[in-house]
């Protein structure tokens, strides 16, 4: 192994000149276009592990979406019907449409795991120069599944019972409904932002399941639990954007296709994996370099 490159705190070399840079990203504090260039760069670089491994992930995963809701629905419920021209509400198709959702989202969730092991090893690594392919990044990562897929639970689990909790209360409460959905959302934006670092912890740092809850919060709130959050939703709203825009394309050239609805659900899902979770990986490179310097991440991925 190589010497351990410095960390420059305040964004300089010890010479004077520009911080030294190994892969993606110069190693000093990153500022936001600092992330978003080494989040494209890092898939641009990487794209067969995580662009093509990020697509064939959300083929399976709309693939399978489509027959379970086949088979517990008759089929993938019209979202663009739950409110009629006329305004009123198909509480039968909105059911439906809950439950599409539910089973989206638990796919997404589960063969989202697997990704993010084989995302975090690649991008730590383009950190420091290193291109690893897919086989290698999995192999690193795979152990760590279950540890995974243990605190993503939990996470799950917490969020639903807080919505849970505060969907009766609306119903018991009444007038003071809003009150409590709007704590209910404050308080799941919250842990959503205070443990997004978690996954990255147990690939990198071997962290038990429940103890990376509690590392990432450390990390998040280190630098600044504001900052995390607000980089976080700007990525979600420009995903959003593009998002809307694709589909609207696709929707057009499609003509209605269930395979071309299938296959650009598909590619605008595997988009915002690749790049989206690249910006956070990065995030979470930057908040615990900066707290810690990256002797741990080089002896890891270096």
């Amino acid at each position: 192994m190589s010497d351990e490159p410095r960390f420059e705190q305040q964004g300089r070399s010890t010479g004077g000149g520009e911080p030294l840079r190994l892969g993606v990203v110069p190693l000093r504090p990153l500022g936001l276009g600092d992330l978003l260039s080494g989040a494209v760069q890092a898939v641009h670089r990487n794209a067969g592990p995580l662009l093509g491994f990020a697509l064939l992930l959300m083929l399976c995963v709309e693939l399978l979406r489509w027959v379970v809701s086949t088979l517990v629905l008759g089929g993938l419920p019209d979202s663009a019907g739950v409110v009629s021209a006329t305004g009123v509400l198909n509480r039968s198709l909105l059911s439906d449409v809950a439950v599409d959702t539910l089973i989206q989202s638990t796919l997404s969730g589960l063969l989202g795991l697997v990704f993010t092991g084989v995302l975090t090893v690649v991008v730590i690594r383009s950190v420091f120069g290193h291109s690893p392919g897919l086989r290698q990044a999995f192999a690193e990562s795979a152990p760590a599944l279950p540890r995974m897929f243990v605190a993503w639970l939990v996470q799950a689990l917490l969020v639903g019972a807080i919505l849970a909790a505060a969907l009766l209360l609306v119903a018991v409460l009444g007038p003071l409904a809003v009150l409590v959905l709007l704590g209910a959302i404050v308080a799941v934006l919250y842990l959503t932002t205070a443990f997004s670092f978690s996954l990255f912890a147990v690939v990198m740092e071997d962290s038990p399941a429940l103890a990376s809850l509690g590392r990432s919060r450390q990390l998040v709130h280190a630098v600044g639990w504001w900052r995390v959050f607000g980089i976080s939703m700007l990525v979600g709203l420009v995903s959003l954007l593009l998002v809307s825009v694709v589909q609207a394309v696709f929707s057009v050239v499609s003509g209605g296709s269930m395979v071309t609805e299938i296959l650009a659900a598909a590619v605008v899902s595997a988009a915002q994996l690749a790049y989206g979770g690249a910006v956070s990986c990065l995030l979470y490179f930057d908040h615990r370099a900066r707290t810690e310097g990256i002797e741990g991440l080089w002896q890891k991925a270096g």
